[in-house]
């Protein structure tokens, strides 16, 4: 799978079940058409809860963070299905099965990032795969985590670190609805800036006008990164050391 740096959207929805950073987003020019003459609004296709919590070390650098995704009711259902979490029928996943699923929604392509990103003063901060992975069933929903070490610790002194959970498609839709947690010191503090829905909406449509309706209906249509523009960023603010 290439590196999600272009969106491909979603035009139809009967597909086989996929995971976060395996599906495939398609947008032909007839359904941009149907789109466009519709009224050009970004429609997620999967919701998910996320909460997050930065760690860091003894020396006070940051040295990962831990990852927390409660899927909708409806995808839920669908991974408990398509993963055979629930053998008995009774509507709950069995303990054992969750624990051997743990994992599973993170077994991504080399080059994807997993939907989450670190920067310092703008520039993306490389984050290893996935580890310590844990799955339980709350609430009628799926809950999986997983912590994802930084490659190498960063000192957060050296410029303004912040945080994003979104997919660059828009196709799955991220909520931080709670401030996140920091772990291993007590002087930092994250900051919602929430994003501006209209404003990215707005820029969603410009960008599908710009796109030749007229060409071969059957054309894939690539867009530039859309997902950034619906995700709070968090800001990260540290006590100046002494």
């Amino acid at each position: 799978m290439k590196s999600r740096s272009h969106v491909r959207v979603l035009a139809v929805l009967t597909r086989p079940l996929l995971l976060p950073g395996m599906i495939k987003r398609v947008l032909s020019a007839a359904a941009l058409s149907a789109t466009l003459a519709g009224g050009a609004h970004a429609h997620p296709h999967v919701f998910i809860d996320a909460a997050f919590e930065m760690l860091f070390d003894e020396a006070g650098a940051l040295k990962a963070v831990r990852i927390d995704w409660a899927y909708d009711e409806f995808y839920s259902l669908m991974l408990i299905e398509e993963n055979g979490l629930d053998a008995d029928g009774d509507g709950t996943p069995e303990p054992a099965a969750l624990d051997a699923y743990a994992g599973h929604d993170v077994d991504w392509a080399a080059g994807f990032p997993g939907d989450f990103t670190v920067a310092l003063d703008g520039v993306t901060v490389d984050l290893d795969g996935p580890v310590m992975h844990r799955a339980r069933f709350e609430d009628g929903r799926l809950v999986t985590s997983h912590v994802r070490p930084l490659a190498e610790p960063l000192d957060v002194s050296t410029g303004m670190v912040t945080a994003r959970a979104y997919d660059p498609s828009y196709f799955v839709a991220y909520d931080v609805s709670k401030t996140p947690g920091i772990s291993g010191r007590d002087d930092c503090s994250l900051q919602r800036e929430a994003a501006d829905r209209e404003a990215a909406e707005a820029e969603y449509g410009e960008q599908l006008a710009e796109v030749d309706a007229s060409s071969d209906p059957f054309e894939a249509v690539e867009l530039p990164d859309i997902g950034v523009l619906f995700a709070d960023r968090f800001v990260l603010t540290c006590a100046a050391s002494s």
